[in-house]
């Protein structure tokens, strides 16, 4: 009788955890995708920086194919226009609006502003309040801050990282951080400023999925930018 008895707590133990992890809410996932199309992206680099973005979304679409990640929510930030969202949507949405999101990435004689697109950016984080982050990040890294179109724009490298940069108040809720296309005079640089948030200790210790990625490197991970 008293083995009954245990057999049917061990059943109704069994049941409970499983209903518990059935009704487990699945976490709430967001990609950022920041991609610098200002006056310091080169006209000679401008069609492999579209490239590279190109690649990107085409192997974020196949995120809709895994229950885990087909409602993670994309957002498109572009340096030249960094004070709001230029595109937001699910893997699905971004296979069906595809064209859209293309013609979306024009390269601009511009500046080129990291701390406004940063802040665009920490503000969509603070209101949707994500549980897992990755950033994918495309460009020289080089910040030239918000003026008056038409005016002259001078790129001096190398450059320190913006003081008022964002990024530090996320980074720690990051679990990816891909950063491609870096402008040969400012990797050093990046892997400082990198190492000083923790950057470097978690991508390290398997906490972090990172890569910083030159030219070269970013052409020959192009099948495998995720």
């Amino acid at each position: 009788m008293k083995h009954i008895i245990m057999l049917a707590l061990v059943a109704a133990l069994t049941a409970c955890g499983q209903n518990a992890s059935t009704n487990e809410k699945p976490k709430s996932q967001a990609i950022i995708v920041l991609i610098e199309n200002g006056g310091t992206v080169s006209a000679e680099d401008q069609a492999d920086a579209l490239d590279t973005a190109l690649h990107l979304f085409q192997q974020l679409t196949k995120l809709d194919r895994r229950k885990e990640t087909k409602k993670a929510q994309i957002h498109v930030v572009l340096s030249a226009l960094p004070n709001r969202i230029s595109w937001s949507g699910t893997p699905g949405q971004l296979l069906t609006q595809a064209q859209d999101v293309r013609n979306l990435i024009a390269f601009k004689p511009s500046f080129s502003d990291l701390v406004m697109a940063f802040d665009q950016i920490q503000t969509t984080l603070d209101l949707t309040q994500p549980d897992d982050v990755r950033l994918y990040w495309i460009g020289p890294t080089v910040h030239v801050p918000f003026q008056q179109t038409g005016e002259e724009i001078h790129v001096e490298v190398p450059q320190s990282v913006p003081d008022k940069l964002a990024l530090p108040s996320f980074a720690d809720r990051l679990s990816v951080l891909k950063i491609m296309r870096v402008h040969p005079d400012q990797d050093q640089i990046l892997q400082t400023y990198l190492a000083s948030l923790g950057i470097l200790k978690r991508a390290r210790d398997g906490s972090l999925d990172f890569a910083l990625l030159g030219e070269a490197q970013t052409k020959s991970t192009l099948k495998n930018l995720l």
